[in-house]
């Protein structure tokens, strides 16, 4: 299985060598599926997946948060999947310092949801007005690290890299809905169905 990894890894990055293309991978997102998936490494089942980017030719790889882990050192997704194991069955409850800052440096939260949630970690009893609030933005996590968002960003991600080779395709509108997608953890119907009639009209694959 580590072999494999490997390969994987090394067929999407600039480096032939596993010593030196394991550094050029970033952490970019993290999601909980609702199917079993199989991971690069070739592992089935599993639900805690990352998505991880290329820093010199921008590919992109989805694979298991215990592989991310112990092959390339990258940790970001523990943070996240505990949290989400925390919560999602009590919105009452709160996700982790590191993870807020995450939805911050993802624009899910504003400025304001920000610094509430960092106010509340020293807070005992809050208000139902204030329980309220953050069991939205609880919400927005969870939506977030859903399968749904991460197909959908996965979409979108897969246009505007058709893009760069049909530069006179028009991304503005795809960019807003990246930027939407972001911003509220998922896109309404009607921009899920705008976004796939642009796949199928382009024949994008």
């Amino acid at each position: 299985m580590h072999y494999k990894l490997t390969e994987e890894i090394i067929n999407l990055s600039v480096s032939h060598y596993w010593e030196s293309a394991k550094f050029e991978w970033n952490f970019e997102y993290a999601y909980q599926s609702e199917k079993p998936q199989t991971c690069l490494c070739g592992h089935f089942p599993i639900i805690n997946i990352c998505i991880i980017k290329n820093t010199k030719n921008q590919n992109d790889a989805e694979v298991g948060n215990c592989c991310v882990n112990k092959f390339l050192g990258i940790d970001d997704g523990n943070k996240i999947f505990l949290s989400i194991n925390k919560i999602k069955n009590d919105f009452s409850k709160s996700i982790s310092e590191e993870v807020v800052e995450y939805l911050k440096k993802k624009r899910i939260i504003n400025e304001t949801e920000y610094k509430f949630y960092l106010d509340i970690f020293r807070k005992r009893n809050l208000s139902y007005k204030q329980l309220e609030f953050k069991k939205k933005i609880n919400q927005k996590f969870i939506d977030f690290t859903s399968s749904e968002t991460n197909s959908h960003l996965n979409r979108i991600n897969m246009v505007l890299k058709w893009a760069e080779e049909n530069t006179w395709f028009d991304i503005s509108f795809v960019n807003s809905l990246k930027e939407n997608c972001s911003k509220k953890g998922k896109l309404s119907e009607k921009q899920s169905d705008a976004l796939e009639s642009i796949i199928t009209k382009l024949k994008i694959k």
